[in-house]
């Protein structure tokens, strides 16, 4: 189902623990991006997108932490971002509520001009080179008494001129050349941008004639905007089953040992260093089993908001995380939470008013009684997985007497598409999405 790529450093080390808020996480699979296999150019254009905004954001903290001497200034900073993560955290659902889903059609579109061109080097100066040359400046009464002055001087003039010249002409040539790159780069830019956007106008049209693929695509691109806490890794694919109208959507959660736990942090009796105050095993399970049911619902509300009663009449949601009982040699992910309703009954719920563990019960959720990874839960409404492509996902909603079970994940999968396809995804991303082309200015927005 997912293919786990590469695709930041500085997020990856962020998410290791190089900052002392996440000291003390467990896997990097937390911080490895997805790539889905059907992922189209805008999904994954607005999924870089959504990534340089996260990385720019994590930056920012890092470069206000790295101004820090005293360590309990540093202490007190680390403690804000910690309780601000946990605010974050605990009011997600209620975040995403309120800001709803801003996603539109027009916003996929890559409607930015491509910059004007602009020569900075400036044309020779005469005056300039004259000074340079040494050219003396005309004194008639000295010319007039003595003539080798005059000579001297028309000499000098004369190979004034000739630089001169030749610097214009030189000039004009340079000028001339990086016109002709400038337009030769905006040309590719404009056929780049024109092959972009009727990739969109072309899932817009899908999308509107019900087309799974489309349905699946724009429906990863609603879940991209979901807000989510920049220390938390979440993913989604989907699978839509057109006969039932429904939406599939497979969570890749974070590991329950890769979520910061810190409460607070204060400096050693010494003063040397910093020590963090953490959340006790009981109160971090309350807070992660909170945390993934918030996820839940707030997936699930995405998609009802972002696809039309027309095309999704039922939404299910299954949330995977890392096998923590797996050994290495054999990569699994196990399903700790699952739920499955309709449009009407989930308009019903009071999202606000109540905890996320009774929304999900009212929609006959289920948790697993080990959220660690290490017990699995059989997902409520799952797909026949495809083993290539998904046309095997289309035969499963044209024949249900078939049943669907859960998704079965190879030995070695995840490791395998890490080193097969990591060089592919960030040269796709380069080539089509940033326009860079070396120029930063090329960038889509």
């Amino acid at each position: 189902m997912y293919c786990i790529l590469l695709l930041d450093v500085y997020v990856i080390n962020a998410m290791k623990g190089e900052g002392s808020m996440n000291k003390g996480t467990g896997k990097n699979s937390a911080a490895e991006m997805e790539k889905i296999a059907d992922e189209t150019l805008p999904e994954t254009y607005i999924r870089t997108q959504a990534l340089l905004s996260r990385r720019k954001r994590l930056e920012k903290i890092q470069q206000e932490k790295d101004f820090f001497v005293d360590l309990k200034e540093l202490a007190e900073f680390e403690t804000e971002q910690a309780q601000a993560f946990i605010k974050e955290c605990k009011n997600l659902l209620r975040s995403n509520l309120a800001t709803g889903v801003k996603t539109d059609w027009a916003s996929l579109y890559n409607d930015k001009p491509y910059p004007p061109f602009v020569y900075k080097s400036h044309a020779p100066q005469y005056n300039q080179i004259s000074k340079e040359k040494g050219v003396p400046q005309k004194n008639f009464l000295s010319e007039l008494l003595f003539p080798a002055t005059k000579k001297a001087r028309l000499k000098k003039e004369k190979e004034a001129q000739a630089t001169y010249n030749l610097k214009v002409g030189q000039h004009e040539a340079d000028q001339k050349a990086k016109r002709a790159a400038y337009e030769k780069d905006r040309d590719a830019y404009i056929a780049r941008q024109s092959a972009y956007n009727s990739r969109v106008e072309a899932l817009q049209l899908d999308f509107e004639k019900g087309h799974p693929k489309a349905m699946e695509s724009y429906a990863r691109i609603a879940l991209l905007g979901a807000k989510m806490p920049d220390l938390l890794n979440v993913y989604f694919d989907t699978v839509y089953l057109p006969r039932e109208k429904q939406l599939i959507i497979d969570c890749l959660l974070p590991a329950y040992y890769d979520v910061p736990r810190v409460l607070n942090y204060q400096c050693s009796k010494d003063g040397r260093t910093i020590e963090p105050t953490v959340m006790t095993d009981e109160e971090f399970d309350t807070f992660y089993r909170d945390l993934i049911r918030q996820i839940a619902l707030t997936a699930i509300n995405t998609a009802f908001t972002a696809i039309p009663t027309r095309h999704l009449k039922k939404v299910g949601f299954n949330g995977w995380v890392d096998n923590d009982k797996i050994d290495d040699t054999l990569e699994s992910k196990v399903c700790i939470i699952t739920c499955q309703t309709g449009r009407e009954r989930f308009a019903g719920l009071d999202l606000l008013k109540f905890p996320a563990a009774d929304s999900i019960h009212q929609l006959g959720g289920l948790t697993a009684g080990s959220i660690s990874g290490t017990e699995t839960i059989r997902p409520i409404v799952s797909y026949e997985p495809s083993p290539e492509t998904t046309a095997t996902r289309r035969q499963a909603a044209d024949n249900p007497k078939k049943g669907r079970q859960s998704p079965q994940y190879q030995p070695g999968e995840f490791r395998i598409a890490t080193t097969e396809l990591v060089d592919e995804v960030m040269d796709q991303i380069e080539k089509n999405l940033l326009f860079t082309a070396g120029k930063k200015d090329e960038t889509l927005h």
